[in-house]
């Protein structure tokens, strides 16, 4: 028994004492990964014992049935006996076309790469021929506001481009003899280029002669490679080819002088055998710098300048295993990071901006045909196109964002992070229903359910293909689904059977990234997650076991929607039925060798389940009362600002997209409790501040305080906290504070905030605040809630039967595209997060905020302070 597998094993037995169901449950998972690593997972009995072990563990911490614990102990020592009996070969066993218990996690969307190019050169070419595309930021035209026609006019632009890259190989082979001695032979490689160019455009126009430009460009080149500098012909007549070509085919000849050590092999290892190991540390950094200047007769009419820098890291390793001549392994790991940073001398436009008239005319007829009530349409119109504006703006920002991928390979198969979105203003180009284009292939998804969905045990179900058409085995869904078509082009997905989106969903080829992020925030408009989580475990058996690529990598994909459903599932879905589906079908993973399929979805449902949140563990503290209570005016605006900013970015960031769904549908507060929690934030804030204010002795006690929350106000606007900025602002502008004499002081200090709370054209103002908001941001989610209830109740669920042929229960994705344009951009926003540290001791003042009192008292209070007018009846 290998070290790691009898230390995991004891822990767990040790841990049983303690009948702590998330100590026992992380314990199991630490053995299944000890096992997986170091014992042979092809062994039937070692994979029914560690089923076995699973099953009471999880009938125990999952479900809370009484389990004997010398039952656990017993099923322990079973698996720790055949962990022995089992250890893992040094000598790879050769794949079995049907089950791949090496694959890795893929994320979705990937594209099974081809096994011949999955090595560490293929990343490094892959990474060579990326080029940072040239910077030309646009600047505004500044006109010339002199009535002198005669005078000279110059521009002039600069461009400058600087670049330089850095690249470590490290080479070493290891032989093993028969006789038991070890040659090792390293050699290590160095490049560094760089490379500068600057072009300078000057135009000259005056009003009797044309206008006249010249072009200067000056460019300079670097080459330095270990001590061969003079051998390089970078910068020859071949300047345009890659400057590390010559490089790499350096490291393929053979001839090159390399160090041979001989000694004593000190690390186990098959006598014949021999290793390849392969290390690559590549940086690169290209800055480039724009600026533009124009002059007439000498006097500077404008200067505008800007500049991006693009920063780049890798780190990558391979390790190659030989047996003989022929490759028997082959493993790798590493981590690319990328940093962008935009720096503009543009001034910011704050202005409140219009929607575009083409957009409202577009989401007008994406809303539907009727034309009586143009206002509303308009407000229509006014809502989707500031989400599109927003969402164009977060692409802006993130450009500028730092991204590091992890990821590794081996021989079967890559594994991915990366999920590139398209940009959501192409594809919300909306139009009615007369532009679809009707499927190919018609099957209705007539609705059988009477009953609920309830789990399934998947080592017990049949994967035969069933005797009625099933749209789940089908391996291409495209001819059942309905798309947009415009002048003869197939656009994006707008609906069709609820089996056939699901497909679409998971299919390898002609499917939409995008379309797939869209399914998977919006799915549960339609569809439940054990539903669909039982839909696909089916449809990844069924395609796990066939034996052409194609099916392969659909199953792969497959997978890939699963893990993200479970990484995504609110504590309000994680039920009985749910967690039994999951687990079984972890089951059936392990019975079919797949150790790190089951590895990963295990960990994944186990750190959801892990997920409990305590809203004492942000609103609370652990201090001791202070012997005197604090005053509003012992912090600094700034500081109860970054404090309030804190609270509500732990709780904003708690909210799932399923979450802000069912609220627009139902107003469920079981279903939405983070939600619940982040609306009673806001709310207990407002009155809070209310009381504060309004329980103040005096008129001048009170606009203190009120001058104080302005003061806040200004700091949480400028940090983009428009929860509590708003929040604070509907306190102020309440009736009953309204209704008080104020001072010219406190008027002057709100004017530039009360526009904010305007409600014409559905909070005009507010959308644009928040469309040039710079992240992090905690938006108002009152809006939101309000534009996601809009758009439920403007849209139907299904697509009327005469715009598809008459086929019936056809869902209507074009709801769902509007709803991902909404959550999308509120999914985007929580990407940032706030550098900012909890005060415990700011944090203990607000006490929860629940130091305040009713609207009824407040209203008595604000009578008391100015009486009515109006006689009172005796």
């Amino acid at each position: 028994m290998s070290k790691e597998i009898d230390i995991s094993i004891r822990y767990l037995e040790n841990v049983l004492s303690t009948n702590n169901s998330t100590l026992i449950l992380s314990s199991t998972a630490a053995v299944l990964e000890a096992v997986s690593k170091n014992c042979d997972t092809t062994n039937v009995d070692l994979k029914r014992s560690i089923i076995s072990l699973l099953r009471i563990i999880d009938k125990k911490c999952f479900l809370n049935q009484e389990v004997d614990t010398n039952q656990i102990k017993f099923s322990l020592q079973e698996v720790g006996k055949l962990s022995v009996k089992c250890p893992k070969s040094s000598q790879k066993p050769k794949a079995d076309p049907k089950v791949k218990s090496n694959a890795e996690f893929r994320e979705i969307g990937t594209v099974p790469p081809n096994p011949e190019e999955e090595n560490i050169d293929n990343l490094l070419s892959q990474l060579n021929l990326k080029k940072v595309p040239s910077f030309s930021p646009a600047f505004p035209d500044i006109g010339d506001d002199s009535d002198d026609e005669n005078g000279v006019t110059t521009k002039q632009k600069e461009e400058e481009r600087a670049e330089q890259h850095g690249q470590k190989v490290c080479e070493e082979e290891v032989v093993k003899l028969p006789d038991g001695r070890e040659i090792r032979m390293k050699k290590t490689k160095t490049v560094n280029v760089k490379q500068t160019t600057k072009h300078v455009t000057i135009s000259t126009k005056s009003a009797n002669m044309p206008e006249v430009s010249r072009t200067f460009m000056n460019a300079r080149k670097g080459f330095d490679e270990d001590e061969e500098e003079e051998n390089t012909n970078f910068g020859g007549s071949s300047n345009m080819r890659d400057p590390f070509e010559r490089f790499r085919s350096m490291l393929q000849d053979k001839d090159e002088k390399i160090e041979a050590i001989e000694g004593e092999s000190t690390e186990p290892g098959t006598p014949g055998s021999s290793s390849k190991s392969k290390t690559i540390e590549r940086t690169s950094e290209v800055s480039q710098k724009v600026s533009e200047k124009k002059e007439k007769d000498g006097r500077l009419l404008a200067e505008h300048e800007a500049s991006k820098l693009d920063k780049s890291n890798l780190f990558a390793k391979q390790v190659d295993t030989y047996q003989g001549t022929s490759l028997i392994d082959r493993k790798g790991e590493g981590s690319y990071e990328e940093n962008t940073l935009i720096r503009s001398a543009l001034p910011q436009n704050s202005e409140v901006a219009t929607p575009p008239k083409m957009h409202v005319v577009e989401y007008m007829m994406m809303f539907g045909d009727d034309k009586k009530n143009n206002e509303n349409e308009y407000l229509k119109g006014t809502t989707i196109s500031s989400y599109v504006r927003l969402n164009n703006n977060l692409t802006t920002h993130e450009e500028q964002f730092k991204k590091k991928i992890q990821f590794e390979f081996s021989t079967a198969g890559t594994s991915s992070t990366t999920i590139d979105l398209d940009n959501l203003s192409d594809l919300l180009n909306q139009t009615d229903f007369n532009c679809l284009r009707p499927p190919a292939k018609y099957l209705e998804d007539t609705p059988r359910i009477v009953e609920l969905p309830k789990a399934i045990d998947w080592q017990r179900e049949s994967t035969t293909t069933p005797q009625e058409k099933d749209l789940l085995l089908e391996q291409d869904a495209a001819e059942y689904v309905i798309f947009r078509e415009k002048e003869g082009k197939v656009l994006e997905v707008r609906g069709g059977p609820k089996d056939a989106l699901v497909v679409y969903a998971t299919q390898s080829s002609h499917s939409s990234l995008l379309y797939q992020e869209a399914f998977l925030i919006t799915f549960r408009t339609f569809i439940s997650a054990l539903e669909l989580v039982n839909k696909l475990i089916k449809r990844y058996l069924y395609m796990s076991l066939a034996h052409d690529s194609q099916s392969e990598s659909i199953a792969r994909h497959t997978f890939s929607v699963i893990v993200r459903i479970i990484d995504e599932v609110t504590q309000y879905e994680l039920d009985v039925d749910l967690i039994t589906s999951v687990t079984s079908f972890v089951y059936r993973l392990i019975h079919e060798g797949n150790f790190t399929y089951s590895r990963i979805l295990r960990t994944r449902l186990l750190d959801r389940i892990k997920d409990h949140f305590d809203i004492h563990a942000v609103l609370g503290t652990n201090l001791c009362k202070p012997k005197k209570p604090h005053d509003l005016f012992d912090f600094k605006s700034a500081e109860i600002a970054c404090q309030l900013t804190y609270i509500d970015s732990q709780l904003y960031h708690r909210i799932e997209s399923a979450e802000l769904l069912w609220w627009s549908q139902e107003q469920n507060e079981k279903k939405s409790k983070n939600l619940v929690n982040f609306t009673e934030q806001f709310n207990n804030l407002s009155f809070w501040v209310r009381t504060l204010i309004i329980t103040q002795s005096s008129q001048k006690e009170r606009e203190r305080h009120m001058m104080k929350f302005v003061k806040i106000m200004k700091h949480l606007r400028e940090m983009c906290n428009f929860n509590s900025y708003l929040a604070i602002l509907s306190a102020i502008m309440s009736t009953p504070l309204a209704r008080l004499e104020w001072s010219k002081n406190i008027k002057d200090a709100l004017k530039e905030h009360t526009a904010v709370m305007d409600t014409a054209q559905s909070y005009k103002n507010y959308r644009a605040l928040l469309q040039t908001a710079k992240p992090p941001c905690v938006p108002y989610i009152g809006i939101i809630l309000q534009d996601l209830t809009f758009v439920h109740a403007g849209n139907p669920d299904t697509i009327p039967s005469d715009r598809c042929n008459g086929a019936k229960n056809m869902i209507n994705f074009l709801k769902r595209w509007n709803q991902f344009a909404i959550l999308d951009s509120i999914r985007k926003l929580k990407k940032w997060n706030y550098d900012i540290k909890k005060n415990d001791i700011v944090v203990q003042y607000f006490n929860g905020f629940k130091d305040r009192v009713d609207e009824e008292r407040t209203w008595q209070l604000s009578h008391q302070i100015k009486p009515s007018n109006r006689k009172s009846k005796t």
